[in-house]
């Protein structure tokens, strides 16, 4: 019982000594250094086996000071940052290196019709980086009103990619129209382009692609976060 007790302290100490150095947290800088390519791609570029990578990425193990030194080489990395956080990185802010990202919620001002930051929400940056979406070009705004039910509710939250306003067929798009942000999908109909609400009772919106456009489209959703209360 005492040996099991000595054990469970000593392994207390160890994870207590990891997340106070910031040791504990490298698997979520390792996984940053991917930049988007798979685990075996990413263990030829530093020359270990897959499985090693694997394993560091699971946090089930950390890597030996020579292998450490080989990664931080290879991806142009500092080394104190790769194994404690601390000091600047050309790849991550503070918010990455914990796995999340700051994205702001904006509203439309009525007045001069500009847009301005309210609040920001912290994000999954692994679900930005499968989306193959850059930080800056995001934005997150609330879902208001039904017209877009059963698919989003009132005060959902979007996230929208403002890089990608090439309207495609039945997709969702944030739109600017008559000094409001909605929520539209996209139809194009011939020389037309329609903005559909998911409610019927809602009518569609009719624009021609090659005249003056009464909406703007601001960014495709590439999330909607849904309300359950």
């Amino acid at each position: 019982m005492t040996e099991n007790r000595a054990k469970k302290q000593n392994t207390e100490e160890k994870t207590q000594i990891l997340t106070n150095t910031g040791v504990i947290n490298f698997r979520n800088r390792l996984g940053m250094l991917l930049e988007g390519v798979s685990g075996n791609a990413f263990a030829k570029k530093v020359g270990m086996s897959e499985a090693v990578i694997r394993d560091y990425l699971s946090g089930k193990t950390y890597p030996s000071l020579n292998r450490l030194a080989i990664i931080a080489q290879k991806c142009d990395v500092p080394i104190e940052w790769l194994v404690t956080g601390k000091g600047d990185c050309r790849l991550l802010s503070e918010s990455e290196v914990q796995g999340t990202l700051n994205v702001p919620f904006y509203h439309l001002n009525d007045t001069i019709k500009t847009y301005s930051t309210i609040k920001s929400i912290p994000f999954d940056i692994t679900l930005i980086k499968h989306q193959g979406c850059n930080q800056e070009d995001l934005v997150a705004i609330w879902a208001k009103g039904d017209s877009m039910e059963p698919t989003m509710s009132n005060n959902d939250i979007l996230i929208i990619n403002k890089a990608h306003c090439k309207p495609i067929d039945g997709y969702l798009y944030a739109v600017e129209y008559a000094d409001q942000i909605s929520i539209k999908r996209i139809q194009n109909q011939g020389t037309n382009l329609a903005l559909l609400c998911d409610n019927p009772k809602y009518p569609t919106i009719i624009g021609d692609k090659h005249g003056p456009q009464e909406f703007k489209i601001i960014g495709h959703v590439v999330y909607l976060l849904k309300d359950l209360n």
